[in-house]
């Protein structure tokens, strides 16, 4: 293959990764309404469609590894920095939607922050909810120790 042809090639694996990318990105922004919702089924099936999403970006990822370790061994060069340097048609092309790619994996992880964070409010929330539901048990317990103590029994001295 010509360095051309393995740009073209690393430029269609990104464009794949991208598309993934945008599809967990707007699995992450509908998780965030979920969670809002209290629906645990819908957001372990979204979840579970982000990792479907995110097992075939890490195969693209692969793919694009070898092909870019291939590409730097054909024109013995360290980065794609100075791949850039050398001006391959499609290198600008590539650039642009791997500054995508970037970009977009920060919206998912400042999406994701947010998401963990309601998520522990909403725990803690909860925790708060169920010791104080413990201490009112346990207060109600306490007035109700009267009732559960065996009756008295009283002994009339009937010879008087």
């Amino acid at each position: 293959m010509t360095p051309e042809q393995y740009v073209q090639k690393l430029i269609d694996i990104s464009e794949k990764k991208l598309d993934g990318l945008r599809d967990i990105l707007n699995l992450t922004k509908e998780q965030s309404t979920v969670i809002n919702e209290d629906s645990a089924e819908e957001i372990e099936r979204l979840i579970g469609l982000k990792q479907h999403k995110i097992d075939l970006i890490d195969e693209l990822d692969k793919s694009f590894e070898v092909y870019y370790s291939r590409l730097k061994s054909i024109l013995g060069v360290q980065s794609i920095e100075e791949i850039r340097a050398i001006q391959l048609q499609g290198a600008a092309e590539l650039k642009q939607i791997v500054t995508t790619i970037f970009n977009i994996t920060k919206q998912i992880q400042s999406l994701e922050i947010e998401n963990k964070n309601y998520v522990q409010a909403i725990v803690a929330k909860l925790g708060n909810d169920i010791k104080r539901i413990r201490q009112s048990k346990v207060a109600n317990n306490g007035y109700n120790v009267v009732a559960k103590l065996p009756k008295p029994s009283y002994f009339f001295d009937k010879k008087k």
